[in-house]
């Protein structure tokens, strides 16, 4: 009679984590950083603020979105949102154990540049 050791019941052969683990971690970081980036070019691009004083001195000021900028920003909100949704797909095939789990802010930037595209799309 040969006993043999017993595994405990949660083992776990990952040794670490994989080539996907680590793409969807970069992609996200990559993401989060063209968000950043769209967000600098937003604040260029965006019309020129109204004010009380600007109208008392009578300067001018541009009132529409600018259009270069704004399709250089329409770009990175794109490109964040792809690399945003290609790390929720692999993410999405990573789930297969009850650790395992969705990330919340990649789901964030997602809707973040969506909604922010869609915005573009209609006041811009």
């Amino acid at each position: 009679m040969t006993i043999e050791a017993a595994k405990p019941e949660k083992y776990e052969r990952r040794q670490g984590p994989d080539l996907i683990c680590r793409a969807f971690s970069w992609l996200a970081i990559i993401g989060w950083l063209l968000f950043v980036l769209a967000m600098v070019l937003a604040h260029y691009a965006r019309p020129e603020m109204d004010t009380g004083l600007v109208r008392y001195w009578g300067i001018d000021i541009r009132d529409e979105w600018h259009p270069t900028l704004t399709a250089c920003l329409q770009y990175f909100l794109i490109a964040a949102a792809c690399a945003s949704g290609l790390s929720i797909v692999l993410n999405r095939l990573r789930l297969r154990r009850r650790s395992d789990h969705l990330h919340l802010n990649i789901v964030l930037l997602l809707v973040s540049c969506i909604s922010l595209l869609l915005y573009l799309l209609w006041y811009a």
